[in-house]
């Protein structure tokens, strides 16, 4: 496997050979059950990928920064789009067809197992989505998704989400928005987390640890 590495900025290739397209903050880069032609890059901006109930409410099962990939059902033979993606913020990427991919992936198999495995991380992701929401209840959902959005704090400092509207957050928990600012609420009074302008900082990873499994 030695000739199979891959460098650290692995998705190099895939910015060169992709399309760049901007989104401005609402708009819909791609719809449920539509031909899935085209792997995407995030070069700059946030994007949701979410699920529509039978009711209409929104679930975002997963958000995409800076750096990542989605629409993996491009990698796929024949696939289709199984989410529908909305830019969170103005938002810009790579658009790479299929083709092209395919022809990637034929030239460099370092890079075909790098997707391969970031589609795998991309569906568990999914998964572990679901079943949290579909069994944990509202203060064990949101512990747990402070814990997977957040990022290493630099020189010592707490761990911190990033940005969010309480209504983005709710959104990925399936809770309404009002819930969700109440349980941001008891989670600072008992100084589990701290709110800035940085926002959500984990004063207390442990115990929200604790939280997310209830």
């Amino acid at each position: 496997m030695a000739g199979l590495q891959v460098p650290e900025r692995r998705w190099d290739e895939l910015e060169r050979r992709g399309l760049i397209r901007r989104f401005v903050k609402g708009g819909t880069i791609y719809m449920p059950d539509e031909p899935a032609v085209e792997l995407y890059l995030i070069k700059e901006g946030r994007v949701a990928l979410n699920l529509l109930s039978s009711e209409g409410r929104t679930l975002t099962v997963r958000a995409v920064k800076n750096g990542e990939l989605f629409g993996h059902a491009a990698l796929l033979s024949d696939g289709a789009y199984d989410t529908f993606a909305q830019a969170l913020r103005p938002t810009t990427v790579a658009a790479i067809r299929r083709d092209e991919l395919e022809a990637l992936m034929a030239e460099r198999p370092a890079l075909a197992l790098a997707l391969m495995d970031d589609l795998g991380r991309h569906s568990q992701a999914l998964s572990r989505r679901l079943e949290t929401v579909a069994f944990k209840s509202v203060p064990a959902r949101l512990a747990a998704l402070l814990l997977e959005l957040a990022q290493p704090g630099r020189g010592g400092e707490p761990a911190t989400t990033g940005r969010w509207t309480h209504q983005e957050l709710a959104d990925m928990i399936n809770a309404y928005r009002e819930t969700t600012t109440k349980v941001l609420n008891q989670f600072r009074a008992a100084q589990l987390i701290d709110v800035d302008r940085k926002g959500v900082r984990l004063l207390d990873v442990t115990r929200l640890r604790e939280v997310a499994q209830h």
